[in-house]
């Protein structure tokens, strides 16, 4: 296994390498000049159309040396561990990506195990139950609130849980996961991805419930109970493990209209800030952190696969 993980690590360096590139270029070939926006947020007046403060600045920032000679000088500087900084606010990146991605990890990580732990049993619950009322209801009330927008999801669950049945003050800011302010963005968190697990778990389940073996430990009488937690699960898992792998890394680095909503100083808003003012470092650096988690989240799901299934060798 180790082999095979140091393998799938060094084979990860072309694809962040290619991440980079791609990211570097759309960002140098782009039309909108940030040194011009820059300039006209300056409280000291309209200067984006100051030639020669926009050509100090360009400078300043590098901008104006030629396409390979700014992205050899970002790699060198990658590598010693130096993401650049903001060109709006001058703050460091990579100290921006420290303070913020924790708290949208443990967001992320949390809604990913509600969602695992509410829509597998759903999901195997309405394969068992195929064609009747209760697959119907499970799948078309997932299916429902996956179809809300969350930018009207939000607003509608404060009005029930803070005005209608008081529960909560309004949740804003971040106070720690287990805080009562995290239930809302947590709950909004797990809506997302909920459908996709629980059909996914429900197409598993009824592929592998009509498989011989299936039908020989049904003969020889075991419990239908049995017969789910030792070979059925077991099986319908994989392919479901694979897509909550997609959805923790999504849920992490997608919480972009929760950070605003809900004022979280999480990844989001440092996503959201960098591409709203486009601010070249700042897009550069959750465009790496993001492509390194899904490159971290497809290992972690393969080296799961053996657990899941003894057949599975990783060579």
């Amino acid at each position: 296994m180790l082999k095979y993980l140091i393998g799938r690590l060094l084979s990860a360096i072309p694809t962040v390498i290619a991440v980079m590139f791609i990211t570097f270029t759309l960002n140098y070939i782009s039309p909108y000049d940030p040194i011009k926006r820059l300039l006209a947020d300056n409280p000291l007046g309209n200067l984006e159309n100051d030639e020669e403060m926009i050509a100090t600045l360009r400078h300043q920032y590098g901008l104006d040396r030629p396409f390979i000679v700014q992205f050899v000088d970002y790699v060198n500087k990658l590598a010693h561990g130096d993401m650049g900084y903001s060109i709006f606010g001058q703050r460091e990146v990579r100290r921006m990506i420290i303070k913020t991605l924790p708290i949208s990890a443990q967001l992320g990580v949390a809604a990913a195990i509600l969602t695992a732990l509410i829509g597998i049993p759903l999901g195997a619950l309405a394969a068992l139950k195929q064609n009747t009322w209760l697959d119907y209801l499970i799948v078309s009330t997932t299916l429902v609130l996956r179809t809300i927008p969350i930018y009207v999801l939000a607003p509608l669950l404060m009005i029930l849980f803070v005005l209608v049945l008081k529960w909560f003050d309004v949740p804003r800011g971040w106070h720690g996961l287990f805080s009562k302010q995290s239930i809302l963005p947590v709950a909004l968190l797990t809506l997302g991805p909920l459908p996709v697990v629980v059909r996914q778990t429900r197409q598993s389940v009824l592929e592998v419930f009509s498989q011989d073996y299936i039908r020989t430990a049904k003969a020889k009488g075991l419990h239908i109970w049995a017969i789910i937690g030792r070979h059925i699960l077991p099986n319908a898992l994989i392919p479901v493990i694979t897509t909550m792998g997609f959805i923790t890394e999504g849920l992490i680095v997608g919480s972009v209209f929760l950070d605003s909503i809900f004022g979280i100083p999480g990844f989001g808003a440092v996503v959201s800030g960098g591409i709203g003012s486009f601010d070249y470092p700042v897009i550069m650096g959750v465009t790496l952190v993001s492509s390194l988690m899904v490159i971290a989240t497809n290992v972690l799901v393969d080296l799961l696969y053996p657990f899941l299934d003894p057949r599975v060798r990783l060579g």
